[in-house]
Formats: structure tokens, C-alpha cells, sequence
């Protein structure tokens, strides 16, 4: 299974897309046994959505940002100018991610409360040039990879 999201830089003279992707490989049965021989179980961890964005803040480290910050900034300007129906599917699921109030989930860990904070300080701001100056550790938003903001 091949799953992959890119979307087109705005350059002067050149045509850029930036893109991720992601391979995931199923091993198939090599023989009979795999279904008749019951008693060897595989646990399956579940992914909440407070583990993804730990995967998200070490995924935004790497390229040198502060993960936490950039992401909860995210989070910010997400809640204060919300995605509206012009970017569709992505919009939504841009929308649901970053949106934290948007799961019922149990918090995993204390740490995991900054990120609804972040939520409801976003939406008591006005714009998110606001946010900038709540997070400042993080010079550029996540979410001008996806968007622009039009007023």
C-alpha cells in the first residue's frame, strides 16, 4: 500500500511540488499452517490522536523547528481562521487534525491538555498573526505548507 500527499510550491519561474509519501508492506501467508494453527496472537497498538501528534512534533523536529511549539501554533491558527469548503477533502481532514476537540479521546499524558489549550487560545484570537506571538519558538506555521489566509 502506497500512500502519498504533495502539494504545488508557488514560485516565480519554477513548478515545485513538495510531497510525502508513505510505503506499508503486508507479508502474505507463505503456507496453510498461517490459517489452520491457532494460538500465535499479534498485538495491535492503537494510534490516539495524542500519539500522532507526537509522531508530528519529532516528524517537525527533524527539519529543524521546535516540534511542540509549531505544532500547538498550528493548532492555534487552525482554531482561529478555520478551513473553509474551498480545499475540499484536504480542508476537512486538515481540519479534523487539527482540531483537538474533534476526539473524545482520554488524554495519554498531562502534556496532551496544551493541545486543547492551544485550541481555545486560538479561538479567542482574532488572526494568527496572534498565535505567532503565543508561539514564538516556531518562526513559520505548518499550515502555510496547505494554506493561505484570506481576509
Amino acid at each position: 500500500l502506497i500512500f502519498g500527499l504533495g502539494t504545488p510550491l508557488q514560485l516565480d519561474r519554477e513548478s515545485v511540488i513538495v510531497g510525502y509519501f508513505a510505503k506499508i508492506t503486508y507479508t502474505m501467508p507463505s503456507n496453510a499452517s498461517d490459517f489452520t494453527e491457532p494460538g500465535v496472537f499479534y498485538s495491535r497498538t492503537e494510534n490516539s490522536r495524542w500519539s500522532i501528534y507526537r509522531i508530528l512534533e519529532k516528524a517537525v523536529g527533524l527539519y529543524g523547528f521546535e516540534g511542540k511549539a509549531c505544532l500547538m501554533k498550528s493548532i492555534c491558527e487552525a482554531a482561529s481562521a478555520p478551513f473553509d469548503d474551498k480545499l475540499g477533502l484536504l480542508g476537512q481532514l486538515l481540519q479534523v487534525l487539527f482540531k483537538p476537540s474533534s476526539t473524545v479521546e482520554e488524554y495519554e499524558e498531562y502534556g496532551d491538555r496544551e493541545y486543547r489549550a492551544a485550541e481555545h487560545l486560538g479561538e479567542q484570537v482574532s488572526s494568527g498573526e496572534s498565535c505567532h506571538a503565543l508561539y514564538p519558538e516556531c518562526p513559520r506555521s505548518l499550515l502555510d505548507v496547505f494554506s493561505t489566509v484570506i481576509s
